[in-house]
C-alpha cells in the first residue's frame, strides 16, 4: 500500500487521549505520546543538524531492504540524515518511553548515523544499551558522534543474523527493543521471535516504518496476532509491543505526535 493512503486511512482511524478508556494506554498517551512532552536534546539536534549539511558521500553496504527513496551504494551524510534516521520526535519519544517505563537494558537494531542511539542511551533509566549496525561506516561514524556526546553505548558491526544472538545474551534479557533496521517482513518476523525467550512482563519492543510497505504491514498484522503479546499501540512511524499478562488484550491506533 502506498505510505501516503496509509497515513491517511491512520490519521482517520487514530484516537487522541479522549477517546481511550484503558488507563494505561491513557498514561502512555499523556506521559509519553502527547506533543506537550516532546522535549529537545540540543547536544543531539545539533549534531543531527550539522549531518543535515554534509555533503561527504560514503559507500554504503545495505543488509537490509535499502532506503524507500534511495537505493544506491553512493549516499551523502546528508542524505541519510534526511531519508533514513529516525526522526527527532520519533527518537524523544523513544527516550521517554525508556524512562517511563525504567527500561535498562536496551537493544537496538539498526544504529544508522547514531541519532536515535544517542537518545536511548541519554535515558535516565538507561543502564546499558548495545546498538547493532551493518554497515561499518555508518557504524563508524556513530561511534564518534556518540563520544563527542560523552554518551555510552555499544556500537557492533555486522550482520543482524551474526551479532543478534551474542547481543542478547551479553543484556541477559531486554527491557526495549526497537527494530529499524531490515524493513522486510520475514526478517522481523525472525528477529521478534528470536527476542521472545529474553523478553519479560515489562519489556516493549518497537517496531520502526510499520507501514513502510504491504511486507511490513503484514508483519506489523502477524505480531499483533502473537498469543504472547497483549497490547499494541500504532503511532504510524512506530509500532509498540507490550507483553504485560495484566493487560487485557487490545490494539490500538494513536494520533502521533
Amino acid at each position: 500500500m502506498n505510505m501516503g493512503l496509509s497515513y491517511l486511512i491512520y490519521r482517520r482511524h487514530a484516537k487522541t487521549r479522549h477517546g481511550i478508556h484503558s488507563p494505561f494506554i491513557y498514561d502512555l498517551t499523556e506521559r509519553v505520546l502527547r506533543s506537550s512532552n516532546r522535549l529537545s536534546n540540543p547536544e543531539i539536534e545539533a549534531v543531527r543538524h550539522t549531518l543535515l549539511n554534509d555533503d561527504t558521500t560514503l559507500t554504503i553496504r545495505d543488509l537490509g531492504a535499502g532506503s524507500k527513496k534511495k537505493s544506491l551504494d553512493q549516499r551523502k551524510i546528508s542524505e541519510i540524515a534526511a531519508l533514513s534516521a529516525s526522526q527527532p520526535s520519533v527518537a524523544r519519544m523513544l527516550q521517554r518511553l525508556a524512562d517511563h517505563y525504567n527500561l535498562g537494558r536496551i537493544l537496538e537494531l539498526g544504529t544508522n548515523l547514531g541519532l536515535t542511539t544517542a537518545y536511548l542511551a541519554s535515558a535516565k533509566s538507561c543502564r546499558r544499551i548495545i546498538s547493532l549496525e551493518g554497515d561499518p561506516g555508518l557504524a563508524g561514524l556513530a561511534r564518534q558522534h556518540l563520544e563527542s556526546l560523552k554518551l555510552q553505548a555499544e556500537v557492533l558491526t555486522g550482520s543482524f543474523e551474526e551479532l543478534l544472538q551474542p547481543a542478547l545474551e551479553n543484556l541477559s534479557g531486554i527491557d526495549l527493543a526497537y527494530i529499524d533496521g531490515n524493513h522486510r517482513k520475514k526478517p522481523t518476523l525472525e528477529y521478534f521471535h528470536t527476542f521472545l525467550p529474553y523478553l519479560e512482563n515489562h519489556s516493549v519492543i518497537a517496531i520502526g516504518d510499520i507501514h513502510w510497505s504491504s511486507e511490513m504491514e503484514d508483519a506489523w498484522s502477524a505480531i499483533k496476532d502473537h498469543p504472547a503479546v497483549t497490547v499494541t499501540v500504532d503511532i504510524f512511524y512506530v509500532g509498540l509491543v507490550f507483553f504485560r499478562k495484566e493487560l487485557s488484550r487490545e490494539h490500538f491506533i494513536i494520533k502521533f505526535p
